[in-house]
């Protein structure tokens, strides 16, 4: 483009926005002003920008995460009198999602907007829904899941719903993004039985429920502390035969916070049920890691999952070299990574008041993210177990 203009060719229309697109594709954080710019000079040199123009002016500002600046391109359009076809409403409408995704990883997920531009992006994301069938513009299966999601990210559960509804209404089928959105949201809400009722939805439309299906439902589960409901969902996915719903490290640490914070010794059990299921399908503790039987890792964990490992370490322990088990003079001094941080003070929490006989730790001088269970310690808890 700047060698055609140093050239002194007449440039028009179809260069600048050309331009403009490559702006947009261009994944560098200011790439946006540069499109904003040259739409600023094609003005300036008396070229009408078209529809195209605007609606690719529209994408690189939603890329750069500018979403005020998508909509008022939106309205520089309305002031000139083009026509805004379903490609650019697309586009300011996955700006909105893209930002309220953003906002929800930066500040938590909000329920009923609490904050500001968690509430902006829903409702101008609605708005748009609403002035598409106003100006009789075509809304596809990616508008509606564009909105979908902005409502999702917002905790806006019931019009996520409704969304799903509204897209049947317009004869598009939900597809699987669309009602993995609007289970997030009935998540993010606390909402059990929505969240529940539209993952019976997606296999009734003949759609089967991948991982990501099936942890939004378990996130549902995790929020309206469902324990039962999330046990019988691990077990769904350990027996199922389809690789695409095998539990992964997400499902894991939301089913084990599910079990860890209901009361009861049926849930202890189905914790450690849980994380035994888990090492033996290599989500956790895999035997490629860097973990060895005397030195694990704890330090990326959740404090549940911390919990559950230290738990199921001990396990290991007294099976191995307990009564009838291994050579006791192989056991060794134990040690876990945990960090310089909450975590070593929350598992030598669980090591001494959980594990009977306590287990107390030391750290080294030198490790100070480092919990040591000595060699005499692990050797006196083995023991302790021959005589409950």
């Amino acid at each position: 483009f700047r060698a055609a203009k140093d050239m002194g060719m007449k440039l028009d229309v179809y260069f600048y926005t050309t331009a403009m697109d490559a702006c947009a594709k261009d994944t560098r954080r200011n790439s946006w002003k540069n499109a904003l710019s040259l739409l600023e000079e094609m003005k300036r040199e008396g070229i009408v920008p078209s529809e195209v123009t605007y609606g690719v002016a529209v994408t690189a500002c939603g890329n750069g995460g500018q979403w005020r600046k998508a909509l008022e391109l939106l309205d520089q359009m309305r002031d000139v009198k083009l026509k805004i076809n379903t490609i650019t409403y697309n586009s300011a409408i996955a700006a909105l999602s893209k930002a309220a995704r953003n906002e929800s990883k930066q500040h938590g997920n909000h329920a009923g907007g609490e904050s500001n531009d968690a509430e902006l992006l829903w409702e101008k994301s609605l708005d748009l829904i609403e002035c598409m069938e106003k100006e009789g513009v075509r809304r596809d299966s990616f508008t509606f899941s564009s909105a979908i999601s902005t409502c999702g990210a917002a905790g806006q559960w019931q019009e996520a719903v409704d969304l799903i509804e509204a897209m049947k209404g317009d004869g598009i089928k939900p597809n699987k993004f669309a009602y993995t959105s609007a289970i997030s949201a009935c998540a993010n809400s606390k909402q059990w039985e929505p969240a529940y009722d539209l993952f019976n939805h997606v296999k009734k439309d003949g759609i089967q429920p991948d991982i990501v299906a099936y942890n939004a439902l378990i996130g549902a589960g995790m929020t309206a502390k469902k324990p039962k409901e999330v046990f019988d969902l691990w077990q769904h996915m350990c027996q199922s035969r389809d690789a695409k719903v095998s539990p992964d490290i997400v499902t894991l640490t939301e089913v084990i916070a599910t079990l860890d914070s209901a009361a009861g010794k049926v849930n202890r059990k189905r914790v450690d049920e849980v994380f035994s299921e888990a090492v033996a399908r290599g989500v956790i503790m895999r035997k490629d890691s860097l973990d060895t039987s005397w030195e694990v890792d704890l330090s990326r964990m959740s404090f549940p999952v911390a919990r559950a490992a230290v738990r199921h370490l001990f396990r290991q322990i007294v099976e191995k070299y307990g009564e009838g088990g291994g050579d006791e003079e192989d056991v060794k001094d134990l040690s876990l990574l945990t960090g310089a941080s909450k975590m070593r003070e929350y598992v030598r929490g669980v090591l001494r008041d959980e594990l009977k006989p306590a287990v107390y730790c030391v750290v080294p001088e030198m490790a100070q993210g480092t919990l040591v269970a000595k060699e005499k310690v692990i050797r006196k808890y083995i023991e302790g177990q021959g005589q409950q």
